[in-house]
Order: C-alpha cells, then sequence, then structure tokens
C-alpha cells in the first residue's frame, strides 16, 4: 500500500556521482543527494582520491675487525602508503572509507662474531620502533577493515647462535624478546567515527595482537654420508616456544572487560624430518611432522556475527594448524 505524504517512504534514483547517492522523496518535487538530508544515515561524500609520498633512507656505521666480529648501528625511515577500505558501507554514518600512510623509524644496534674458523657463530640485536598512524588490520566477524592508530612502538632484542662439527652435527638456538605495544597516548590525533575512536582507545596501553614478548626455536640437525657407497642421510628436530599473545584486535568489550579467550597461552610445538639421498644426489625421500605434539593454538579471534549482545558477544576463532606429517619425493633429471 503506497505510503503518502509525509510519509518518509524514497526509492532509489541513479546516484548523481560515484561518490554521492540520489533519492527520490515524495514531496520534495525532484532528485536530491542523499549527503544534503540532515541525520540521513546514508553514505556521504569524500574524496575519491589518495595520494602520498614519503622519502624513505637508510644509514649504517660498521666496524669490522676482519677477523671474525663485526659491531654496526643503523637507522631507517619507511612507509607504508594508506588507501580505502574496499566496502560500500565504509561511509556509512559520515564515516572516510579511506585510512592514512603509516611511517616507522626504525633504531638497531648489534654485533656478528664467528669462532673456531666460523663453525660457531653468535649474534645480538637490539632494536626499537616508533611507528605513527599505524594501519590496523580488523576482523569484525563479518569484514575486513583497515584503520590508523597514532603511535605503536617495538623494543627488544634478539640472540642467535649456531654451531656446525666436523661429525655433519649443527645445532642452532635463536630467542627473542619483543615489547610491542600501544603507548597510553596512542589515540591522539586520529580521526574517525565513533566506533573507531572506542577502539583505538580501548588499545591504548595494550599489546600488539599477536606480539608475544618471549619467542625461540631450537634445534638439532644431521647432515652427512652414511655408507662409503655415498648414501646421505638429513635428519633434524627443532622446537619452538611462544609466549602468551593477543589474539583480538581490542582487549575491552564494550562493557570495559577483557575479551574472552583473546590470549593465546604459551605453548611448545615439535618438528621433525628424516631424509635420505641416493649417491648420485638424483633421488631423494623425506618423512616429516609439524606440530608433533598436537597443540591446538588460536591465531585471531574475533565477534561471532549477530552472536549475542554489547558485552557478551559470541567468538570465534581461526585455528592454526594441527599435527601434520607426510612424504616429500624429489627427483632431479
Amino acid at each position: 500500500m503506497p505510503c503518502p505524504p509525509p510519509c518518509a517512504a524514497a526509492r532509489w534514483a541513479r546516484p548523481a556521482s560515484p561518490t554521492s547517492v540520489g533519492l527520490t522523496v515524495p514531496g520534495t518535487g525532484g532528485t536530491v543527494l542523499a549527503s544534503t538530508i540532515p541525520g540521513l544515515p546514508l553514505p556521504r561524500e569524500f574524496n575519491r582520491v589518495f595520494k602520498d609520498d614519503e622519502l624513505t633512507y637508510t644509514a649504517q656505521i660498521a666496524y669490522n675487525t676482519n677477523n671474525g666480529f663485526l659491531a654496526y648501528a643503523g637507522f631507517s625511515h619507511g612507509f607504508k602508503s594508506g588507501g580505502f577500505n574496499l566496502d560500500p558501507a565504509a561511509a556509512a554514518n559520515g564515516a572516510n572509507p579511506a585510512f592514512n600512510s603509516e611511517k616507522v623509524d626504525a633504531y638497531e644496534a648489534g654485533i656478528k662474531t664467528e669462532f673456531a674458523n666460523g663453525r660457531i657463530r653468535a649474534n645480538l640485536a637490539l632494536f626499537h620502533m616508533d611507528m605513527t598512524d599505524f594501519q590496523v588490520l580488523e576482523f569484525t566477524g563479518v569484514q575486513f577493515q583497515t584503520f590508523n592508530v597514532a603511535a605503536a612502538k617495538s623494543t627488544g632484542a634478539e640472540l642467535e647462535m649456531f654451531g656446525q662439527f666436523d661429525s655433519g652435527i649443527s645445532v642452532n638456538l635463536a630467542v627473542t624478546y619483543a615489547d610491542a605495544r600501544y603507548p597510553r597516548n596512542c589515540a591522539n590525533g586520529v580521526v574517525g567515527n565513533a566506533a573507531t575512536l572506542q577502539t583505538v582507545r580501548s588499545l591504548c596501553g595494550a599489546d600488539l595482537t599477536n606480539a608475544p614478548k618471549f619467542t625461540g626455536v631450537a634445534g638439532i640437525t644431521y647432515d652427512n654420508q652414511i655408507t662409503d657407497s655415498g648414501w646421505k642421510m638429513l635428519a633434524n628436530f627443532n622446537i619452538n616456544y611462544s609466549d602468551d599473545r593477543r589474539t583480538s584486535t581490542s582487549p575491552l568489550d564494550t562493557n570495559g572487560l577483557p575479551i574472552p579467550l583473546d590470549i593465546q597461552e604459551s605453548y611448545f610445538k615439535m618438528n621433525a624430518r628424516l631424509g635420505f639421498t641416493t649417491p648420485d644426489d638424483r633421488f631423494s625421500f623425506e618423512l616429516w611432522g609439524t606440530n608433533l605434539n598436537n597443540e591446538i593454538t588460536r591465531g585471531i579471534t574475533a565477534n561471532t556475527p549477530l552472536r549475542g549482545g554489547a558485552g557478551t558477544r559470541s567468538r570465534i576463532g581461526f585455528v592454526e594448524e594441527p599435527r601434520m606429517y607426510g612424504i616429500t619425493l624429489r627427483a632431479k633429471y
């Protein structure tokens, strides 16, 4: 049944431009731009052109004794272009679908050492990064969208050690400490709609997503000839460690409480490989397995679409690879 004036019934007309919507509204006598009707929750006009430029550069100084010792320090300025969220609802309620370019100032200093004619190596690096207009990719449960956080920082150290022995056995160890966080003033100067601003403010003072404080890997490898006929064997075992890490974009729900299932607890994952190669190096086969202890971990968690209310949302998670094993055959011709 038709809706008589002054009912707010309307029918869509051809858009007046790619970034504005035209409506034919009964009682107005014609088509008007949706962006000119106050309070109408429809896309507003926005700049369709994103243009930015930045000078990126690197400076480094090093001291090398040419006797197995190198010390270095460096600085670099990086840049990642901004753009648009390709979502037809991105400009609803006055929101601008564009996001700014990200810039980073990175500092690093370290040493690289060798012993026993290069058979033993040890490297240490210290680093710090200051990021402005940090781009955050959020999965809302329905779509992916990118928005800017005014600042993010990462400070840490990395130690690597490697040893090679005459028997064909080598060992490796690497440990990283990284404090990747949003400073408490990370929302200063951020422009956006109410929902985006609320999300950014909830991030301030929290760790970055999927950024554990400590990570490490240790392994042992045997790679050598095993018979006088020339057959070779490769055997490797390694174990990876990850500290607790956040898996959601925001650490707090709309009730101001920690989001359920946000924290992925620390874990170890073990991997192994056993392979043999023919004397002429033409054929090889390997048995391998990853995550042999079948540690089930989450990569990303997010709100389930249309499930639960504010502060009591249902959650979904993207599970990382479980135990996997297989055989690999190679041939050279």
